[in-house]
């Protein structure tokens, strides 16, 4: 705050001429020795470790024309993935393509029922015991791993 020198404090003023006293202090030898090694080592990395700014004109431009054409072809996928096709009609013209898909889809269904009837068949109780007991168990492993971290780093 700039005051008039008659609405200063004393010891305001006083303090004030005593800090601008004082000599400037210069870093320490180590660091900025340790400070000019970091700068040539930075200025030493190639380009491709250093940020996108650095890098030449030409790789950034052939950067964005890759990321370009590949945000291109995602978007062209998720169009025609999501395209007013039936399921089936889709799912007709890849399984012509790739005639192990359907063999895949059956094995998967099949599993799939499986799983399903096993998961049905498990009283709800026996899930939510299970969930307690995996919550138990890592309860159990955070207070040992406290108990672990106290008793050898924490300190003391």
């Amino acid at each position: 705050m700039n005051l008039p020198p008659e609405n200063r404090d004393p010891l305001d003023s006083f303090i004030d001429r005593t800090l601008r006293a004082q000599p400037p202090r210069g870093a320490p030898r180590t660091l900025e020795s340790r400070v000019f090694a970091e700068l040539a080592r930075r200025a030493a990395l190639p380009w491709w470790h250093q940020s996108y700014a650095h890098w030449p004109a030409a790789v950034r431009g052939g950067f964005f024309v890759l990321s370009a054409l590949a945000a291109a072809v995602l978007v062209a996928g998720v169009f025609l993935l999501t395209r007013d096709v039936a399921p089936t009609e889709f799912a007709g013209e890849i399984a012509d393509r790739f005639a192990w898909l359907t063999l895949a889809r059956d094995l998967a269904a099949t599993a799939s029922g499986a799983a399903l009837a096993v998961w049905r068949a498990i009283p709800p109780l026996w899930l939510y015991g299970g969930v307690a007991l995996i919550g138990a168990c890592y309860a159990t492993l955070f207070g040992i791993g406290a108990a672990t971290y106290r008793a050898f780093f924490a300190p003391r």
